[in-house]
């Protein structure tokens, strides 16, 4: 019930944060891997997010009609679609990257410095056996 319920305040917390950009989290999550890597694969995309294919391609093609990414066919593998930002998508990464930073920093405020390395450890292994299930 608490992981349920933290779940659920974060999801509100995006919506709030990201209704501006016209986006949800499933698309703050895939903008935030393109930041870190353009040109990655839907598949690859849906891999490391841990969303379904149906899922991935309906967030892309929202995030194409908002002209924030745009897709290419693989020059050597027609099936892949890479996937790389628009100049309006590179343009909203400081405020993606602030939206991230500032849920961080609401949700680990009451930590001691000490004590914070082992509460991310708690939550990274609760997330190792969440993705096992």
């Amino acid at each position: 019930a608490l992981i349920s319920f933290t779940y659920r305040s974060v999801q509100k917390h995006f919506a709030k944060e990201l209704a501006p950009y016209h986006i949800g989290w499933g698309h703050f999550s895939i903008l935030m891997s393109l930041y870190h890597q353009e040109g990655r694969s839907q598949d690859s995309l849906a891999q490391s997010r841990g969303f379904d294919k149906t899922m991935i391609a309906k967030s892309i093609l929202k995030l194409e009609k908002e002209g924030i990414v745009y897709r290419i066919t693989d020059p050597e593998d027609k099936r892949i679609k890479r996937l790389y930002l628009t100049e309006k998508g590179r343009k909203l990464k400081p405020e993606m990257r602030k939206i991230g930073f500032e849920l961080n920093s609401l949700l680990l405020k009451d930590f001691d410095s000490e004590d914070l390395p082992s509460a991310i450890e708690i939550v990274r292994k609760i997330a190792l056996n969440a993705a096992q299930l």
